[in-house]
């Protein structure tokens, strides 16, 4: 039996172990053993399926209304799975695929495309976008905050472009921290493991009036290295140090100001192996530290305009700063949108506004990669308009658009059409129509790559070649047709579920073809670069990025949430997957990318989270996982569990005992080869915390 197999039957049954023995240990009135104001499962099913979102609509409304297929990891999710990091939370959602490649880089992904540098997922941080122009990505090593701290994060697969702007092609990632208000007095959290060598976090609440509130925290961890497929330490250690506040000031009954800030400084050294011209081969690096550092700072101001209408004034400035030995680059952006919400008529409410990003380089140290532009700017100009109509009390459609402007790739229109039909309190259907663009990143439209992916072809004129990846300063944004459909019902005051099926039409994704300009100057020698006479030792396969890919997603995800007793619930999900690409033209490198594009995420995915409330405080939390083969990575399908035991002896005093990935000494979760990158494994491991309100 494969060991994959072996392990998720391992999981299962433990788990339907574990629940039959901890049944037998709760007594009937175990609930008076809990804590009155600390009740741990403490929303109900009918209170989760009335919790609201804002992601969906840029408003509050309750998430049984939302007409999009999302998800929430409450802070009690947070809590319960034992997650140190925003990734790891993103585990739990379904139809988003999480694969760790070291022990500091994530590929993450919505509906298929997963990679180190996916790119069609918006992520966003209390209003501040993370999303980084350099390749159209997220840096999720440096995207942290307090996880006591995080109040929800909102996740919605499939579109939000007509809100939210381009490359919320595939979904948007909303994280939400509390409020001031919520995080008074003193919270203390230290810990250590095996992978978590030490981590700890001080925050600290208070108030300077009844209106004004503010907290401020630090937060540093330091994580061993993973290990090497052949059983070695990778080296790859990372750790940083963080510091922030947030401050909010209810001014009157209508104006509400808040500003938040913080700052990081890290290092890891990312095991490297890249093309060495003194040694003219690839080789590996294990000492090219990676160091990063940089923060921001957020204001806003809400005043309410009448009892259903409201104006916010939001801005930010974002730096950031790293040390790669592939390229250094610093980053600074400033960002200002605002938002007006009112009501047109009785059944008509419009919400508009208009928003302006300009983002700024410092470029050097390029080892591999060439950008004329030593300090290249971007600018975007962006405006939207939603129109949400009551055509009845059961029936509600929206229209939405965005237009924005680019200073490279010129105008995109992103419409949205859905309807949601609310059938009871308890029971909606919707539908959804949305058109998206994902804009050429920096990497793609000014830069060229040398040296980093070895070619390792018998047919090639001439041994010992490296792609050489040039920029296409003409290449188009990647464009989005989406039609999706769900259902979302509380059936009994136990069991809710939510279904959503969705078919993507992808038009112009980018596509590596044949160039036959040597972006280092030399010549072609059959299909590669090389000098004439004599041959050098190593050569350069020319290559660039063209719109050359067209594909088809389509799926199903559904999610369930049980609570089996009142000390017992149950939540699972399974996601299924389909990709067809169709390649434009009959090149190799475009077969392959199509090959690569169909294979990029797993074809199924899924959760069982079980959490159970045990007497004398005691809580017993399972979490077994299934991941697909990815056959564009090389990485079989494999299972994983996941176990948390705490127990809180007071309000004050709690402990946890976490283990993760229990049961599998090791696993390759991503692998890929254009980045230099080398993947290492992730490891089993144990951790032991202890956290004290004060």
């Amino acid at each position: 039996m494969k060991p994959q197999v072996t392990s998720a039957l391992l999981a299962a049954t433990l788990t339907l172990s574990a629940s039959s023995l901890m049944a037998e240990l709760v007594t009937d009135d175990f609930r008076g053993d809990e804590l009155s104001n600390e009740e741990l499962l403490s929303l109900s099913l009918e209170e989760v399926m009335t919790l609201e979102v804002t992601s969906v609509s840029r408003k509050k409304q309750r998430l049984m209304d939302s007409a999009a297929a999302v998800y929430v990891v409450t802070q009690e999710d947070i809590r319960r799975s034992g997650a140190k990091t925003i990734p790891d939370a993103l585990r739990m959602v379904p139809g988003v695929q999480v694969a760790q490649m070291n022990s500091n880089t994530w590929s993450i992904s919505a509906r298929g495309f997963n990679y180190v540098f996916a790119n069609k997922l918006l992520v966003m941080m209390d209003g501040r976008t993370l999303y980084t122009p350099e390749y159209s990505g997220v840096n999720w090593d440096v995207q942290d905050t307090l996880m006591e701290d995080i109040d929800r994060i909102e996740v919605i697969r499939g579109p939000g472009a007509a809100l939210w702007g381009a490359n919320a092609v595939n979904g948007i990632i909303n994280i939400i921290t509390k409020s001031a208000n919520e995080t008074q007095g003193s919270l203390l959290t230290l810990g250590a493991g095996t992978a978590e060598r030490f981590y700890g976090s001080y925050r600290y609440g208070g108030h300077l009036s009844e209106e004004a509130h503010y907290r401020a925290f630090f937060k540093s961890f330091k994580r061993d290295g993973f290990l090497n497929s052949d059983g070695s330490d990778a080296a790859d250690d990372w750790y940083i140090n963080r510091a922030g506040f947030r401050a909010e000031w209810q001014k009157s009954e209508d104006d509400f100001l808040s500003v938040d800030a913080a700052v990081f400084d890290g290092q890891v050294q990312p095991p490297l192996n890249i093309f060495d011209s003194n040694q003219l081969a690839k080789v590996p690096f294990n000492d090219k530290t990676k160091e990063q550092k940089g923060g921001h700072i957020t204001g806003s101001w809400k005043r309410k305009t009448s009892d259903q209408g409201d104006f916010t004034l939001k801005g930010y400035y974002d730096r950031y700063e790293n040390t790669d030995y592939r390229i250094a680059a610093a980053r600074d952006t400033i960002d200002i949108e605002t938002q007006h919400r009112f009501q047109l008529t009785e059944k008509q409410e419009i919400i508009w506004g208009v928003g302006y990003r300009s983002s700024w380089y410092k470029l050097k140290d390029m080892n591999f990669v060439v950008v004329n532009e030593e300090k290249p700017i971007e600018r975007l100009y962006s405006a939207f308009i939603q129109d949400e109509i009551m055509l009845n009390p059961e029936w509600h459609l929206t229209l939405s658009s965005r237009l924005e402007h680019h200073t490279d790739t010129g105008y995109a229109f992103q419409p949205n059409a859905s309807i949601a039909w609310k059938m009871n309190d308890r029971t909606t259907a919707w539908a959804k129509v949305s058109k998206a663009v994902r804009t050429p990143s920096i990497s793609e439209r000014k830069a060229d790559v040398n040296g980093v992916y070895l070619i390792d072809d018998p047919d090639l004129p001439l041994p010992n070649t490296y792609l050489s990846l040039g920029r296409n300063q003409d290449l188009n944004s990647e464009k989005l047709t989406a039609y999706e459909l769900g259902f979302r019902q509380q059936v009994t005051n136990s069991l809710s579920v939510d279904l959503a099926a969705f078919v993507n039409d992808y038009r112009g994704l980018h596509s590596l073809v044949s160039s036959t300009v040597c972006p280092d100057g030399t010549n072609l020698y059959g299909a590669v670069c090389a000098e004439n006479i004599p041959p050098q030792p190593y050569h350069f396969l020319p290559a660039t990025l063209e719109n050359g890919l067209d594909a088809i997603t389509y799926g199903l995800e559904l999610a369930l949430d049980w609570s089996a007793t009142d000390w017992w619930r149950i939540k699972s999900d399974i996601t299924l997957l389909q990709v067809d690409a169709t390649r434009l033209d009959e090149q190799d490198f475009s077969r392959q990318t199509e090959s690569l594009v169909e294979g990029l995420s797993a074809e199924v995915l899924a959760n069982v989270r079980s959490m159970m409330d045990l007497s004398s405080n005691w809580r017993l939390d399972t979490w077994v996982r299934y991941v697909g083969k990815n056959k564009s990575a090389d990485v079989d399908a494999y299972a994983a569990l996941d176990m948390q035991l705490a127990h809180q002896f007071n309000e004050e005093l709690e402990f946890f005992l976490v283990g993760k990935n229990i049961f599998e000494s090791s696993r390759l979760e991503f692998n890929e080869y254009f980045t230099g990158l080398v993947a290492t494994e992730v490891e089993e491991s144990w951790y032991a915390q202890v956290q004290w309100k004060f």
